[in-house]
C-alpha cells in the first residue's frame, strides 16, 4: 500500500475557499458526485439552510466537487465549470482511510471522516467526505472495480460496512485498532481542525 504524505493530514481543513487548489495538497472536504449525480442524495439540499450560512461565513460560493465518470474524474469549480480532468488510465490507485477529528463548534465531539487518496501519474488528490461515508465508500469501490483501478483499504472498511450502525457508532469502538494497522502509512490517531 502507498504511504500518504504527513502534510496531507496536518494541513487538512474543514472549510476552504478554494477547495480545488487544496485537494491536491491536503485532505479537503469536498462534494462527491457520480455521473453528475450528487452523492449522497441528501447533499442535494446543500444550497439551503445551514450550508448556505456556512458558505457565507467562510466566503464560499456554491460547493466545488469531484465528479467520477466512466472516463475518469473531473474537478468542478463553484461556477459548475470543469477545470481539470484526469483520465481513468492515469489513475494508479484509490486508497480509503478514516480520519478522526475533534470538533468544538457547539459542544466538543469526535467525528470520523472517510479519507480518499487518488494516486495518479501526475500526483495525488486528497478527498474527505463526512456525510454518509458508507454510501460513498460503496459507490466509489464499485466505480474502481468497473474501471479496473487498484483499491487500497488499510482500515479494512469492507469488513465494517455491514449492519445498521452509523459511521460514528462503527468507529467509536474500533478506530484505535484500525488506525494502528495503518500507522506505517502515516495515518494519525487524530487530526486537528483547521479552518482556512
Amino acid at each position: 500500500m502507498h504511504e500518504i504524505s504527513k502534510t496531507a493530514f496536518t494541513n487538512s481543513s474543514m472549510y476552504v475557499k478554494d477547495k480545488i487548489r487544496y485537494v491536491k495538497k491536503c485532505f479537503t472536504q469536498i462534494r462527491i458526485s457520480f455521473d453528475d449525480q450528487i452523492s449522497p442524495r441528501s447533499s442535494i439540499n446543500s444550497d439551503a439552510g445551514n450550508h448556505k450560512i456556512g458558505r457565507k461565513v467562510f466566503g464560499e460560493k456554491a460547493s466545488e466537487e469531484v465528479n467520477f465518470i466512466d472516463t475518469g474524474i473531473q474537478l468542478i469549480d463553484n461556477n459548475k465549470k470543469v477545470i481539470e480532468t484526469t483520465k481513468t488510465a492515469d489513475i494508479q490507485y484509490v486508497q480509503f482511510g478514516v480520519i478522526r477529528r475533534m470538533t468544538t463548534f457547539v459542544a466538543p465531539s469526535i467525528h470520523y471522516e472517510l479519507s480518499i487518496t487518488i494516486g495518479t501519474s501526475a500526483g495525488n488528490y486528497y478527498l474527505l467526505n463526512e456525510n454518509n461515508n458508507l454510501e460513498i465508500y460503496k459507490r466509489l469501490t464499485a466505480w474502481c472495480e468497473e474501471q479496473n483501478i487498484l483499491i487500497e483499504d488499510p482500515f479494512d472498511l469492507a469488513s465494517v460496512t455491514t449492519g445498521p450502525a452509523t459511521w460514528t457508532e462503527l468507529f467509536d469502538g474500533i478506530f484505535v485498532t484500525q488506525v494502528a494497522k495503518a500507522v506505517n502509512l502515516n495515518y494519525p490517531e487524530e487530526v486537528q481542525t483547521n479552518i482556512k
